[in-house]
């Protein structure tokens, strides 16, 4: 049972055993997070999310015994509010502006500095100034990595 909800999104019409629902609320409700009614009954889940980010909808799966066709258009549906994506996961970041960095602190991301940010920038973890192409082989990318049958023990 949800603590608190809030309003997330209103009925729109039943399709199957679906409800299909506009969106309401700013952020995105997380997929199979529990929906209920202002009684704070559940009814379904999350099922998919389809249309313009800034006009959402969304398909409600309907719990066992609980049918779409049973609501009205424009009955208000409520969510748990820590079942939200943060809206910034959907937009595109400009540049130099990620989301939250993975990998290990400043330095982030896959590969670059694996000590997770700790100070110096010598020694372990930081690879700057070493030269040579990054990867497991040298020499080129691509193009021939010896092996082969080519020209080999004929005659």
């Amino acid at each position: 049972r949800a603590q608190v909800s809030i309003p997330l999104s209103t009925f729109l019409h039943a399709c199957e055993d679906d409800a299909v629902t506009k969106l309401i609320n700013e952020k995105i409700p997380y997929f199979n997070g529990p929906i209920y009614l202002h009684n704070k009954t559940q009814i379904g889940k999350v099922d998919e999310i389809f249309g313009p980010i800034n006009e959402s909808y969304f398909s409600i799966k309907m719990m066992e015994g609980i049918v779409a066709i049973s609501y009205t258009a424009g009955d208000k549906f409520f969510i748990d509010p820590a079942k939200f994506l943060p809206l910034q996961r959907f937009l595109t970041q400009p540049k130099g502006q990620q989301a939250a960095a993975r990998g290990g602190g400043p330095g982030g991301g896959r590969g670059g500095a694996r000590a997770g940010g700790r100070s110096g920038g010598r020694g372990f973890g930081s690879f700057r100034g070493r030269g040579a192409p990054r990867g497991g082989r040298s020499g080129s990318r691509g193009g021939s990595r010896g092996g082969g049958f080519r020209g080999r023990g004929r005659g």
